[in-house]
């Protein structure tokens, strides 16, 4: 029997990690963009608006597929979507390094969305929800939403310093090799369906339609919260580097380190948080989210009032170390409220709330920039708006009812 259970527990930790490693590479993919896109407006005259609509594309792609790519992994299974997401990451990476227009660009980015990107989130939430018991998916989830972090803090420094050394084609074909590598790992690593161990915790159900599943309140009160958080997180993401590099006056290096010291404590805000809320919190989540998410955007309007390196470092780490607690409750929430039967169209229609934050946030970030005439207090005093809207749309959030014994 203890043999049972320790070939069991190795199976998870495979595929926790297996997850884990697609995740790094789904992030930094998301991140590289707003590093690469420094040097390529310099070589080829890109604008700020363009720039925006380059990284927005990336976000429409994403929305537009997201409530598909949850019904297409509930018929071909999760592990399938999961590998495909990641090789077809490296294509469309490899793709990009061919590109000479702004509309290719524009192009590329938006295929990476709809067709890379857009089915990995959901399938690897299916994965936990469907194969860990209820007590065990908060932490498994912000182990593997802890990527943001680590990807926010690694990234920076492997891939603003390839950038600057290789430039920006080179990075991306060694990107393109790296999620070659990852979705290999995948293949391996992940077991088929027929293999897997359910956790006795899924209720088995009959399927629902659409229609029902847009008929959760909760569902939709996740979707805005998602739309805000991941508004202000993509508005960072993408704009911090041009915003340290332009008004700042940072290398692409220093700011390549700043990135990288706001990651490292938004790893461990995703970890700690993911921790504390799982042992402490349960059902009261939208206490800290509403809390976090204002200390999150506190810090980051703080930042554009800071001069020195170590100040705007301290400013940059509190707003991402709070921002990740912000996302990784979130995102746990719909492990523990939706059933499996509607798990992947509810939490795709999450996801897709978040998305479309991507999409908004790049081209109007982009806009304020441009009209402002490169200024970004516009910018700053955005993402505070957000994060108090963020707020108050969390205290909306039930909270979950305890069964009884």
């Amino acid at each position: 029997m203890d043999v049972v259970k320790t070939q069991s527990k190795l199976r998870t930790i495979l595929l926790i990690v297996a997850l884990f490693l697609g995740y790094i590479m789904i992030y930094i993919d998301k991140l590289s963009i707003g590093i690469a896109l420094v040097p390529m407006s310099a070589e080829m005259g890109i604008s700020p608006s363009a720039k925006g609509f380059i990284m927005s594309a990336f976000f429409l792609g994403y929305a537009l597929m997201q409530i598909p790519m949850g019904f297409v992994n509930n018929k071909l299974g999760s592990k399938k979507i999961l590998v495909f997401s990641i090789f077809m990451i490296g294509v469309f990476a490899c793709l990009f390094g061919f590109g000479t227009s702004i509309i290719y660009f524009i192009l590329i980015r938006f295929l990476a969305g709809a067709i890379a990107h857009s089915g990995y989130a959901a399938s690897a939430s299916k994965e936990v929800a469907t194969k860990l018991p209820i007590g065990q998916r908060t932490f498994a989830q912000g182990i593997l939403l802890s990527t943001s972090g680590i990807a926010s803090a690694i990234g920076p420094m492997i891939v603003s310093p390839a950038v600057q050394s290789m430039g920006w084609v080179a990075t991306y074909r060694l990107l393109a090799v790296i999620a070659v590598v990852i979705g290999l790992l995948l293949l391996i690593a992940i077991p088929n369906e027929k293999k897997a161990i359910v956790s006795e915790d899924v209720e088995v159900a009959p399927k629902v339609s659409l229609k029902t599943v847009w008929k959760n309140k909760q569902v939709w009160i996740f979707f805005f919260c998602a739309f805000f958080v991941n508004a202000i997180v993509y508005g960072i993401t993408s704009w911090v580097p041009t915003f340290l590099t332009g008004p700042k006056g940072y290398t692409l290096i220093e700011a390549g380190n700043l990135a990288s010291i706001a990651g490292a404590c938004a790893l461990v805000g995703a970890i700690v948080g993911s921790y504390v809320v799982g042992r402490w919190f349960q059902g009261n989540e939208k206490f800290v989210i509403s809390v976090a998410a204002v200390i999150g955007a506190v810090g980051l309007f703080s930042a554009f009032y800071m001069e020195t390196f170590a100040t705007m470092a301290l400013a940059l780490a509190v707003a991402d170390f709070a921002l990740l607690i912000t996302f990784v409750t979130l995102m746990s929430l719909p492990l523990k409220r939706f059933k499996s039967d509607v798990f992947a169209p509810s939490y795709a229609t999450v996801a897709t709330g978040g998305i479309l934050g991507g999409v908004v946030s790049p081209s109007l970030i982009g806009l304020f920039v441009t009209a402002s005439g490169g200024s970004f207090i516009s910018v700053f005093t955005y993402f505070l708006i957000l994060g108090l809207a963020m707020a108050a749309t969390a205290c909306l959030i039930p909270n979950l009812k305890k069964k009884k014994a």
